[in-house]
């Protein structure tokens, strides 16, 4: 059975409307996976978190703080401090000098204006 004229632009409509659908949906997924495209975070982690004796961490910075202070505490005492400045989309690690005791919770505490966020072994 042969299809009508009009049968065939409804068919072409629709497939040119789901090929304008389908880009729609694959250019809104690679802007929201851009972690720099109007968004403002950052994160703290351990740089290796399968090493348990070891304080290495990373700070990833995609927000518009650019100055990160962080202590290293044990036991209510401060062991390390310092005031790193990072911009927009840098990483860095930072690995203390610190001897760590596994039986001694130690945490490492970053503050970026108000925000605070904190890791510990």
């Amino acid at each position: 059975m042969l299809m009508s004229f009009s049968e065939k632009h409804l068919v072409l409509w629709f497939i040119a409307l789901f090929a304008v659908g389908v880009l729609f949906l694959f250019w809104q997924n690679k802007r929201e996976l851009d972690p720099n495209l109007g968004k403002s975070w950052w994160t703290l982690s351990f740089a290796t978190p399968e090493h348990q004796e070891s304080l290495d961490f990373t700070i990833e910075n995609y927000s518009n703080a650019t100055t990160f202070h962080y202590e290293v505490v044990a036991e209510k005492k401060v062991l390390a401090s310092e005031t790193i400045n990072l911009i927009r989309g840098e990483k860095k690690t930072i690995a203390p000098t610190i001897v760590l005791n596994s039986e001694i919770r130690t945490s490492i505490i970053v503050t970026a204006g108000t925000e605070k966020k904190e890791i510990y072994r």
